[in-house]
Formats: C-alpha cells, sequence, structure tokens
C-alpha cells in the first residue's frame, strides 16, 4: 500500500506525519516500513537517521525518477514525504498512491495551496486532510473544519499544536501524537485497492 503525504505548501508537518504515520505503522505490526524521503530538504531522513525507529527503513528519493522508481519496488506499506512546492513530482507520486494524506494548518493561505494539491489528485485515490498544529478550541479550528466539511473534503485528523517531532537529547515521539496519527492512518489503510 502506498500512502503520500503531501502539500505544495510547506511547513505544515508533512515530514512530522510521516514519521508519526511511518512509526504508528510499525506499532501495528506492519514490518518493515518503507519511508520513502522524497524532499530534498530531507527532514525525515534525517531526523530517523538521528533517532531511529526499528523496522522503518528510509530511502532518500529526492527527484522524481528515483521517487517514482523506489515507490514501483516497495512491496508492503510505503509512506513518502515529498517536498513542498513541486508540482511535478506530487502529481507523479499521487498517480501511485492508495491513499493521499495533506497535512495543512487552520485558516488563511493554507485553503488555496490545498485545493491546488487536491486538483494533482486523480479522483479515484482516496484522500483527507490532517490539521496539523490546531489550537483546540479555538474560532480559526472551528472554521477551518467547516470549511472542509463545505468543501466535501474528509477531516482525517486533527493534531494538537503540542505533538511535533521532539528534538534534543530525548527525541521521542510523544503517545499523544502516536494516538493522533495512529486514527489517521486507521482511515488511510480503510481505502486499500
Amino acid at each position: 500500500m502506498n500512502i503520500i503525504v503531501t502539500s505544495l505548501k510547506g511547513g505544515v508537518g508533512k515530514s512530522t506525519t510521516s514519521i508519526y504515520l511511518s512509526a504508528a505503522a510499525v506499532e501495528r505490526g506492519y514490518d518493515p516500513v518503507i519511508l520513502i524521503d522524497a524532499d530534498p530538504q530531507a527532514s525525515s531522513a534525517e531526523w530517523l537517521e538521528l533517532w531511529p525507529i526499528d523496522d522503518i527503513e528510509v530511502i532518500e528519493a529526492p527527484s522524481e525518477r528515483t521517487a517514482t522508481r523506489a515507490l514501483q519496488r516497495v512491496d508492503g506499506l510505503a509512506i513518502v514525504d515529498t517536498p513542498p512546492g513541486n508540482e511535478r513530482i506530487t502529481q507523479a507520486l499521487v498517480s501511485l498512491a492508495d491513499a493521499v494524506v495533506i497535512p495543512t494548518r487552520a485558516g488563511g493561505v493554507e485553503y488555496s495551496r490545498v485545493a491546488a494539491t487536491l486538483e494533482l489528485i486523480p479522483p479515484s485515490v482516496a484522500r483527507g486532510v490532517v490539521i496539523c498544529a490546531a489550537r483546540l478550541g479555538t474560532n480559526d479550528l472551528d472554521a477551518a473544519l467547516e470549511w472542509w466539511k463545505d468543501q466535501k473534503v474528509p477531516v482525517w485528523g486533527v493534531i494538537p499544536e503540542r505533538v511535533s517531532i521532539a528534538s534534543g537529547p530525548e527525541a521521542r515521539l510523544s503517545r499523544e501524537g502516536l494516538n493522533a496519527y495512529d486514527a489517521v492512518l486507521a482511515k488511510a489503510l480503510r481505502v486499500r485497492r
């Protein structure tokens, strides 16, 4: 199964989402989970190199050619962290997807970039928005949830702002984050072709 984590906007939580989804898949018993880091910044690969998680295999594939070839060779569960703003690689990868997870934030300019991302996804491919770094109980979050509901785009998860990729000596993923992203993973896995 191929799960593509993508958004044409940067800084919305694609790498965080990719790592948490991979870790949640490992907890569900997938072995190995292949995380393909297609972003030239290699944030996911770098984090997992410093703080490896057993049973997550990382493949760095920072071009359309290397990423699509890597994805086509995976037998099992693959999660792909895509680069921001690269419509060409996004379109190539979502054409191979079983499910697309679109991280975003609540409010403002986010809507137009997610809409542009949605236009790249073939109609037959399941997709869901994950609102990252959400301030729970705020008008911004309520408005964002209402917006996506009106647009008929499913919201697969709301991730509280306190959930992130830890850094420093501890560098652990939070239990709250793993639980929240496991719920997102469950929705993505339900669409298996």
